[in-house]
C-alpha cells in the first residue's frame, strides 16, 4: 500500500483519491449531509448551477463573501450547520475544489476529506483502497495552501496508524511535519491564504468551524458525473458507506 500526497492535484489517479479543501468545500459537504441533504452536486460554473435550480435544487455559492445573485445560501459551514436540509438536493459553486474534479474523476474512488471528517475519511479510504491512497490538496486559486497541506498531514498520519507498512511518497512526510509545526489547527488556518481571504470578507467564524478535528462521521463520495447547462459538468456526491 502507498500513501501519496500532492499539494495540488496531479493529472490522474487510479485507485482512491481524497480531495482536501479545508476552507471550505470538503468541510461544507459533510455538514450538508449531516443536516439531511439527500444529494450534493459540485460545479465551478454559475450557469450549470442555475440550470440545476430549475429542477428544484438549492443553490449554494458566494462571490466576495456573499451569496451569488439568486442563490439560497453561501458556502459558510458555520451558517449551513444550523439549517434543516432534510429531503433537499443542492448544487454548490466554489472556485477551488470543483476546478480539480476533471483531473480526478477517473479514479476508482473519489472522496472529500478535511480536518472535520479526518478519522472517518481515513477509515473509508483504507477500507476501499487496493494499492494506493492519494491525498490531494485543492489550494487557493490553483496554488498550494497551508490549510489543505495540514489536512493532508492529519489524514496521512491517521492512515499511517491504520496502515503501518504503507510506503509514503510525494509530499506526505512534509505534510505530516506540519502537524508538529501547528499543533493547534486554528493557527494554520488563520495563516493560510484562504484564511486571510475569509477574514477579509468577514467569515472568520468559518475558520474556527473548519479547525474542528474528526467530529463528523460522513465522507462524501463521487457517485456520478452529469452534463451541466453550462460548459462545466455537475459532479454528484453522496455519503460513502462506512465499513462494518
Amino acid at each position: 500500500m502507498r500513501i501519496h500526497t500532492d499539494l495540488t492535484p496531479a493529472e490522474s489517479y487510479q485507485d482512491v483519491v481524497v480531495l482536501i479543501d479545508v476552507l471550505r468545500t470538503s468541510t461544507v459537504a459533510p455538514v450538508l449531509f449531516e443536516r439531511g441533504l439527500e444529494s450534493l452536486a459540485l460545479t465551478p460554473s454559475l450557469r450549470s448551477a442555475r440550470g440545476a435550480a430549475r429542477e428544484g435544487w438549492l443553490l449554494l455559492g458566494e462571490r466576495q463573501g456573499v451569496p451569488a445573485e439568486g442563490f439560497n445560501y453561501g458556502n459558510s459551514p458555520a451558517e449551513l450547520s444550523t439549517i434543516d436540509l432534510r429531503g433537499r438536493r443542492a448544487v454548490m459553486v466554489s472556485e477551488n475544489l470543483p476546478r480539480w474534479l476533471s483531473n480526478v474523476a477517473g479514479a476508482r474512488q473519489v472522496l472529500l476529506g478535511s480536518l472535520y471528517n479526518a478519522a472517518a475519511t481515513a477509515e473509508v479510504a483504507s477500507s476501499r483502497a487496493r494499492d494506493s491512497i492519494a491525498l490531494a490538496g485543492c489550494g487557493f486559486e490553483g496554488e498550494p495552501d497551508l490549510d489543505d497541506a495540514l489536512g493532508a498531514g492529519l489524514l496521512a498520519a491517521i492512515l499511517g496508524e491504520r496502515l503501518p507498512a504503507a510506503v509514503r511518497s510525494g509530499a506526505t512526510r512534509f505534510a505530516i511535519s506540519l502537524l508538529r509545526a501547528f499543533p493547534d489547527p486554528m493557527e494554520a488556518l488563520w495563516q493560510s491564504v484562504s484564511g486571510h481571504y475569509l477574514r477579509r470578507v468577514g467569515l472568520e467564524r468559518d475558520l474556527a468551524f473548519a479547525a474542528q478535528v474528526s467530529v463528523s462521521g460522513i465522507v462524501p463520495r463521487l457517485v456520478e458525473q452529469r452534463e451541466g447547462a453550462g460548459s462545466a459538468p455537475l459532479y454528484l456526491f453522496a455519503p460513502a458507506d462506512r465499513p462494518s
